[in-house]
């Protein structure tokens, strides 16, 4: 008979052993592992397993510090059955204060909590930037003589050389380039100014002149318009008003909303009409144009009936 396989388990040990055992693996410096995989608080001590990465406690803190045996989980070894950890009773070298690592603890986590604070919690769109003019579509703004004396009498409060205390190897004073240039541009500003006034006086008289007619003109607008109105009006009418008579025989499709039941009232009637496709009856020529009926090759047909031929062929009654 054969024997059933039983799963290993993981045994239950003790948090705090007491073990003459010590593992082979060198030893692991608690220097040398991260603030957060470690915990030296009095009578909690422990660590978590570079092998397992699970916490595992520390015993015998007071003399030759161990890992505690223990066992792996499914989840950390990737097995689905447990095993004893290869660290079990490995030697740790505690060689960080306890006060040292509780001041590293608190600055990790104040620095965790103030970078968390300073975290957008909206991400803003950045606005488009639309794109700049070339400099072949800039409009230059004309200056005017005023403004360069402006600007040429507040670079004399700043320049030594415009004001005439400053003087060159042959004891000349004379003004800097930019004095110069702007001195020599008001200068051509002033000669210009005269003729820029003529011709902004020519546009305004022609301004003045070009209201004054349109103004005297409005009377004889208004007297065109009200000769012309009865005309138009006369137009408008003609435009409205609705043909006398039937359509053509052979005329396009048009409206006949409001033309059909009086044409209809007018003709003759000559008793019920039927259909020559279908038989269909309709008593009068006023209920057969309601209900749709047209004429198609000259023969009556049903409006059912008539709506299987081209537009163009229908004619109505």
């Amino acid at each position: 008979m054969a024997t059933p396989t039983v799963e290993p388990t993981a045994r239950k040990r003790r948090r705090k052993t007491r073990t003459k055992n010590i593992s082979s693996l060198p030893a692991i410096i608690a220097s040398e592992l991260k603030i957060a995989e470690i915990n030296l608080t009095p009578g909690k001590e422990h660590v978590v397993c570079p092998a397992c990465e699970t916490w595992t406690p520390i015993t015998g803190v007071l003399g030759t510090p161990l890992l505690v045996p223990h066992h792996t989980t499914p989840f950390h070894d990737r097995t689905p059955t447990p095993r004893r950890c290869p660290n079990s009773n490995r030697r740790i070298i505690l060689d960080t204060a306890i006060d040292t690592w509780q001041s590293e603890l608190a600055e990790r986590t104040e620095a965790s909590a103030t970078v968390a604070s300073r975290r957008a919690t909206k991400v803003l769109p950045k606005p488009t930037a639309h794109a700049a003019p070339a400099a072949s579509q800039l409009t230059p703004v004309p200056l005017s003589a005023e403004q360069v004396r402006k600007e040429f009498r507040r670079h004399q409060e700043r320049c030594l050389a415009c004001r005439g205390e400053a003087t060159d190897r042959a004891g000349q004073t004379l003004p800097c380039r930019d004095g110069e240039r702007l001195a020599v541009t008001f200068l051509r500003l002033v000669r210009q100014e005269p003729k820029r006034l003529v011709v902004r006086e020519f546009f305004a008289r022609e301004r003045r002149r070009f209201d004054r007619e349109y103004a005297g003109a409005a009377p004889k607008r208004e007297a065109g318009w009200a000769a012309v109105l009865p005309a138009v009006q006369n137009a408008d009418q003609s435009r409205r008003a609705v043909p006398q008579g039937a359509q053509p025989a052979e005329g396009p499709d048009v409206p006949l909303d409001h033309l059909v039941p009086r044409q209809a009232a007018e003709q003759p009637d000559t008793g019920p009409l039927s259909c020559e496709r279908c038989g269909a009856t309709e008593s009068s020529l006023t209920s057969a144009v309601a209900a749709g009926w047209c004429r198609i090759t000259r023969r009556t047909h049903c409006g059912r009936c008539a709506a299987r031929f081209p537009a163009w062929t229908r004619i109505p009654f």
